[in-house]
Parts: C-alpha cells; sequence; structure tokens
C-alpha cells in the first residue's frame, strides 16, 4: 500500500472524478479525499491547510483544461505556496487533450512522467496509487 494518506484530485468533470474515486474504492485504496472542480479552489483550500498547519495532501491529480484557474496555472501557484519545510506532493496531470504543446508544458514543470490521458483506467490509477 502506498504512503499517499490525503489524496486531492481537481477537476471540473463530474464523471471522471466519480470514476476514480469508485476505481480508488474498488482496490481499497481510502485515503482522506479532497475534491475540487478548479483551481482556485483547490489554492484557496492548500491557503488554508498551510495557515492552519493542517496535513497538505500527498498525491495531487489535476486536470489541465478547467474553468476559473487551469492546471498549469494551479501547479505555479502551488509551487509558489507550498511550505519549504514540506515535502512536495506527487502531482499527475490528466487531460483528455493529445496536444503536443501540454506535453512540452509538463516538461517545463518536470512532469513529463506524471502525464495521463483520459480515460484512465484502473490499471493505470493502480501503479500510481499501490
Amino acid at each position: 500500500m502506498s504512503d499517499f494518506k490525503k489524496v486531492c484530485i481537481v477537476d471540473d468533470d463530474a464523471i471522471v472524478v466519480f470514476g476514480l474515486k469508485r476505481a480508488m474504492q474498488t482496490m481499497d485504496f481510502t485515503p482522506e479525499l479532497l475534491v475540487y472542480e478548479n483551481g482556485l479552489d483547490a489554492i484557496e483550500s492548500f491557503q488554508e491547510m498551510i495557515s492552519e498547519n493542517a496535513a497538505l495532501p500527498s498525491l495531487i491529480l489535476i486536470d489541465i483544461n478547467m474553468p476559473v484557474m487551469g492546471g498549469w496555472d494551479l501547479i505555479s501557484e502551488l509551487r509558489e505556496i507550498w511550505p519549504k519545510e514540506k515535502e512536495e506532493p506527487t502531482i499527475y496531470m490528466m487531460t483528455s487533450s493529445i496536444s503536443p504543446q501540454d506535453t512540452e508544458i509538463a516538461k517545463s514543470f518536470n512532469l513529463e512522467n506524471n502525464y495521463l490521458t483520459k480515460p484512465i483506467y484502473s490499471e493505470k490509477l493502480k501503479s500510481i496509487l499501490l
């Protein structure tokens, strides 16, 4: 079993969120789970956790294309606010896009190996979580 005790999903697609949650349950992977529909909601929640010195997520699954604040902006903000004394979370980007530009951006964030194309099948999710 993994060390991911607090997991965060940031995705505006309710069907994707439902599928990820269902797959986690099927694997008996039951961490504390946070879900946000956009990057801004996630950042505001993380800032609150930081100010309260609460546990932060150790794994964050982020959709690239969302309203209000997309995935790339979320990662930039996250890296700005994340406490230096805390280990950065494992981040996976999720997208239904096959744009080469997104792949290049993932490289600029050192996330080219953590880039998932939707739909995310249970075998791939299992390799990340377990």
